[in-house]
């Protein structure tokens, strides 16, 4: 049963192109696939299924090992939800409807891959398929300098896919069964603290670039401006959780005395780039490019309660996984609207929004609403995810803690 959420997007991802010609009708088979990913994860959600072991290629240690978790499932209904919210805020006469839609599914197919695998080498795959489609998808329907933005995030991710690598395959060297991948068996490897500390500099680096967390944001303000819509949307709010979700994996389940060594500079890795983002935040004149910094600043929320570690801040962080993806799909999809109708990105010519005469009243309301979401309002999900990762972290790490309460209130 939990093949159908791969075999789904797979199957109508390859037969789109030759199901019409009419990008509305594209667009609605397209939609088929993530609402049924949708339904089934929620069924899972009571009725857990049977994981999946199938040898592929054993010389290498590669298998087709799936399996659904307390961690994976909900970034799994994260992605199949985005996915649909991405598909359906695609406008009816989308260019290229043929090949937009099947890359966005690809992107979707690779994402619930690697949020399923129970191998490493399995994981490493999916994390590069979700490389290629992403890049074509903001070279191809981008803004102006597209293609300058898809360069950057090629570059970022190929390196970030090869130093994953090189750590997936060190886990294999140092296995003293040999070449075997799968999760259960690197839970159990024996690593010296040495060994584990290095392995975790490459985890860091890998899914920092993902994340991302300063420094390793280069790619980030320029991808998120200049891609289209419902591909930011599908960016920020999936894409970026698999580096949280590899931290987690890679990090804090393998290499747990590695991480206990380093915690306290990943806490205050995460501190910094919370102010870095909200600072940025602060001083952009680009909308766009407000709602990137200050999603890089909750990025470093996360790392923060990562670092932390204790029940309740890692409850924060699932939390804040699914709070963050929807409410910056939500603000990017609005300030696409308001793109549309204004033409403008440029703060200063975006007063009189909520002028119910010559504005735009509701689009302004819920991007206001989304914006105290983003900011940790009481009684919206922000602030649930914020609080259970300020009282998780604070008894371990009260000064960096305190930087993000500051970071979470300039935002």
């Amino acid at each position: 049963m939990l093949s159908i959420l791969l075999i789904t997007p797979l199957l109508i991802g390859v037969l789109l192109p030759i199901a019409s010609t009419d990008g509305a009708q594209i667009r609605k088979i397209a939609l088929a696939a993530p609402l049924i990913q949708l339904m089934f994860s929620l069924w899972f959600y009571k009725n857990p299924p049977d994981s999946i072991d199938l040898s592929w290629i054993p010389q290498i240690g590669l298998k087709f090992e799936l399996g659904l978790d307390g961690i994976s499932l909900p970034v799994v209904l994260l992605t199949a939800l985005l996915t649909c919210l991405s598909i359906a805020a695609t406008p009816a006469d989308q260019s290229r409807p043929r090949l937009f839609f099947p890359l966005v599914l690809s992107v979707n197919l690779g994402l619930v891959t690697a949020f399923l695998a129970q191998n490493g080498l399995l994981f490493v795959l999916a994390y590069e398929l979700i490389l290629i489609p992403t890049t074509l998808l903001v070279a191809i329907w981008g803004d102006k300098e597209r293609a300058g933005a898809a360069t950057r995030f090629l570059i970022y991710g190929a390196l970030s896919g090869v130093v994953l690598l090189a750590v997936v395959f060190s886990f294999g060297w140092l296995n003293p069964s040999g070449l075997n991948f799968s999760y259960n068996s690197l839970r159990d490897l024996n690593l010296s603290r040495g060994q584990q500390r290095w392995l975790l500099g490459g985890v860091l680096l890998a899914f920092g670039l993902k994340l991302p967390v300063f420094p390793l944001h280069g790619w980030q303000p320029r991808t998120y401006s200049q891609s289209p819509i419902p591909v930011v949307m599908l960016l920020s709010g999936a894409v970026s959780k698999m580096g949280a979700y590899g931290l987690i994996r890679f990090g804090l389940e393998f290499l747990p005395d590695g991480w206990l060594f380093w915690s306290g500079w990943i806490a205050a890795l995460g501190a910094f780039s919370a102010i870095y983002g909200a600072l940025n935040a602060i001083a952009q004149s680009d909308i766009r490019k407000l709602v990137a910094y200050s999603s890089l600043g909750h990025m470093g929320l996360l790392v923060l309660a990562l670092a932390a570690a204790t029940p309740l801040s890692l409850q924060g962080v699932v939390v804040q996984m699914l709070a963050h993806g929807l409410i910056i799909a939500l603000l990017f999809y609005l300030v696409g609207l308001i793109e549309i109708k204004t033409k403008s990105r440029n703060i200063s010519e975006l007063s009189g929004l909520l002028n119910p005469q010559r504005g735009l009243p509701f689009t302004a309301s819920l991007l206001l609403i989304g914006l105290m979401a983003a900011a940790g309002v009481p009684g919206l999900a922000g602030f649930v995810a914020e609080l259970l990762i300020f009282e998780g972290s604070w008894t371990r790490f009260p000064w960096p803690t305190l930087f993000c309460l500051i970071a979470s209130g300039l935002t």
